[in-house]
């Protein structure tokens, strides 16, 4: 399960790598010239402050050209950039904004900067990308597939990989890595704390330890949205199941991977001054009054970008992705709270309040001194944990089981499926012809990416058939029977034969997560 679920995800975020002209993903320049330094041991300078520069093959510089006449303009097709290539191979001077960026993200993506310079070798690295966030999201999908309770969890993971996941992995940008590690994390994380298995124990905390570390060490930001995920997961399962986790000598090692990450991911952040402000107030009319008023009026476009905005934040998804999207997403989460128990409610509810808090608690304060920078997919490893927690909620409690749920699952991936194909038509329609285009009539000067746009259009459709099959395939469990409760507390630990959906028949499902 996990290597097909690996394949698929990668093969979809191929096909959106060739489907985007290069440099097309936010800030795409900055972190291949970033990782091409890296790899390349290019030393970086910095040429003022928040810019770094280093002498590199010239296509590496010319990503920075690449989109200057069609980014922010979603009219103009990606076709109005006159090539003028050159000498590709010669030295030149290439700048970056990340200069001081956490490297791990950076030595994997730019390993295929060690070949020869041109065109392809770029498009490599978004393949690199993609299959970096496809190995993130395949980890969590194979914890998923060892618990014998998935009906609801299975197209919350749907869910989660919004278009805009999708499309962050076929870019050059940490902001994938981070946010495909967020939905693995999530997975494995409330999985090995609230269901555990003495089979299992050592192989789910080695993944969450790998997960940890690859999501950390992603942004500056990173480490917040780490805590926030152990504190929800640790909230949802209850002290019990943290403290078990705690004492058992098997997951030991797996956490120690997390921490020596952890502390890593730290002390660059301290070292590089990655989040520090210049201290110089360029914005003296962002008030606290006005900051505040204006994070809280651009929330929906946060959430917006989270479901899919493409290009430089120029391309809109199609309307109707964003409403089918939205109703799935709340049909999981009112269903869930319906459902919960007071402290899982709260678990899921605080995550949602910080989707729309965080904004706003990281930007005012600085408003004055570096605006308003905020955009949706700085916030999606956060953001992923709402229909998953939800999903997770709903196996342990729905009542609704059987041919209902069945129903229920294959509607919400069927609505998926769809909404991936309509987010990929509009994103590759973009760029050949650009928004103001007709759909179905040929336009003059198209842009020609590297594959015919009906065999990129084919691969689309055949990739997210594929995960829509998979994803139906892992989702297909036998119903529980349930069990009576049993506190597995010792005796005078303050056990209560209060019911619990955790102490539910655990022969069955063992028996079931065997055969996964």
């Amino acid at each position: 399960m996990f290597w097909l679920s690996w394949a698929v995800l990668t093969a979809l975020g191929g096909v959106w790598a060739l489907a985007s002209p290069m440099a097309a993903g936010p800030d795409e320049p900055a972190h291949i010239v970033r990782a091409a330094a890296l790899v390349r041991g290019a030393p970086l300078e910095e040429a003022r402050v928040g810019v770094w520069r280093a002498e590199l093959p010239r296509i590496y510089g010319l990503t920075g050209e690449m989109p200057g006449c069609f980014a922010f303009r979603s009219s103009e097709p990606a076709s109005c950039w006159d090539a003028d290539w050159g000498d590709v191979s010669a030295p030149q001077g290439a700048t970056t904004s990340a200069g001081n960026y956490n490297p791990l993200y950076y030595a994997v993506v730019g390993l295929p900067t060690v070949l020869e310079p041109r065109l392809g070798t770029l498009y490599l690295m978004r393949f690199m990308s993609a299959l970096l966030g496809g190995f993130c999201i395949a980890l969590g999908l194979r914890s998923v597939a060892e618990t014998a309770r998935r009906r609801w969890v299975v197209p919350a993971v749907a869910v989660a990989t919004t278009p805009m996941v999708v499309f962050m992995n076929s870019t050059v940008n940490p902001n994938a890595v981070e946010a495909a590690a967020g939905i693995g994390l999530w997975l494995t994380l409330t999985i090995a704390l609230r269901e555990p298995d003495d089979r299992l124990v050592s192989r789910r905390w080695w993944r969450a330890g790998v997960l940890v570390v690859l999501l950390v060490n992603a942004k500056a930001f990173s480490p917040l949205f780490l805590a926030i995920i152990v504190l929800a997961a640790a909230v949802l399962a209850g002290w019990r199941c943290v403290r078990a986790a705690l004492v058992d000598a098997r997951a030991w090692p797996g956490l120690g991977l997390g921490v020596v990450g952890s502390v890593a991911a730290v002390l660059w952040i301290l070292r590089a001054g990655a989040v520090s402000g210049a201290g110089i107030i360029a914005y003296p009319e962002l008030t606290t009054a006005k900051a505040l008023n204006d994070v809280l009026r651009l929330t929906s476009s946060y959430v917006e970008q989270q479901f899919g905005r493409f290009g430089w934040h120029d391309t809109p998804s199609p309307g109707s992705v964003y409403l089918l999207l939205a109703a799935a997403l709340g049909l999981l989460v009112l269903l869930a709270l319906a459902v919960a128990r007071g402290r899982e409610a709260l678990a899921l509810a605080g995550v949602a309040a910080l989707v729309v808090a965080l904004p706003v608690v990281l930007q005012v304060p600085n408003a004055t001194q570096v605006g308003l920078p905020w955009q949706g997919r700085y916030l999606m490893a956060v953001s992923v944990g709402v229909p998953l927690l939800a999903g997770v909620l709903l196996d342990a409690r729905s009542p609704v089981t059987g041919a209902a749920a069945r129903r229920v699952s294959s509607l919400l991936l069927a609505v998926v499926g769809v909404v991936q194909v309509l987010a990929f038509g509009e994103n590759l329609r973009r760029y050949v012809a650009g928004t103001s285009a007709p759909w179905f009539e040929p336009v003059v000067d198209p842009w020609q990416p590297p594959l015919p746009v009906a065999v990129l259009v084919g691969g689309a459709v055949l990739a997210v058939l594929a995960w829509v099959v998979l994803l139906a395939r892992v989702a297909r469990e036998a119903d529980p029977v349930p069990a009576p409760a049993v506190d597995v507390r010792p005796v005078g630990a303050g056990a209560s034969p209060e019911p619990a959906a955790e102490n539910l028949a655990r022969e069955q499902d063992a028996s079931v997560a065997s055969r996964t």
